[in-house]
């Protein structure tokens, strides 16, 4: 099943499906840019295209209906798809992901790159930290932008050390490139329209 088929099977918000290919994007130009140890570009960029699958579990789309984009007016649309998500695989975002990805066949190399902990998880991990609800940005208006409106993670006891580890991830990053992180954007970060189309799960 390619990736299309497999957003519209499990019926993921379009905000939700241009925040994993955003990430997808993100880690397509690190390896074009990567001159660190060899890794497994192929597994990262199918789990980076997975990875959120299961996050409308935890969507407040009464105080963010406008991140829906063009399906705002539609919000009672994805509440009720919310709910059914909910019944079907529980409360648990990564654990609902983890479900679907299992339901459809994904090899369990990929669903377990989540509970990794070498470089295939810190890309993972810093390409979901450089994108924001409307695009790519650094690092640091990503984290603006948690403190501005994610109060459940601003108020852990630990969320400072948090931040001192992302930058520290983006340090190392930015050892095993060619470029500097900051070249990444929008702009650069591009792909052929058809590339999701023709990529098989």
């Amino acid at each position: 099943m390619n990736i299309t088929g497999i957003y519209k099977k499990f019926r993921i918000p379009p905000n939700l499906q241009e925040h994993m290919i955003r990430v997808y994007r993100i880690i397509c130009f690190i390896e074009k840019h990567w001159i660190g140890e060899e890794i497994d570009w192929k597994l990262v960029k199918k789990i980076a295209l997975l990875h959120d699958m299961g996050n409308i579990i935890k969507f407040n789309l009464d105080a963010h209906p406008e991140f829906l984009g063009s399906e705002e007016p539609n919000v009672e649309y994805w509440k009720k798809v919310r709910e059914e998500v909910i019944k079907k695989y529980g409360l648990d975002e990564e654990e609902a992901t983890r479900k679907m990805l299992q339901e459809v066949g994904v090899d369990e190399k990929a669903i377990q790159i989540i509970s990794d902990k070498d470089w295939q998880l810190k890309l993972l991990y810093y390409a979901d930290l450089r994108t924001l609800p409307l695009g790519i940005g650094t690092l640091e208006e990503r984290l603006s932008d948690v403190r501005g409106r994610m109060p459940k993670y601003t108020s852990r006891p630990d969320f400072e050390d948090l931040v001192s580890a992302c930058r520290d991830i983006e340090k190392q990053i930015q050892k095993n490139l060619d470029i500097l992180t900051s070249e990444i954007t929008d702009k650069t970060a591009k792909i052929d329209e058809d590339t999701l189309t023709k990529l098989e799960i």
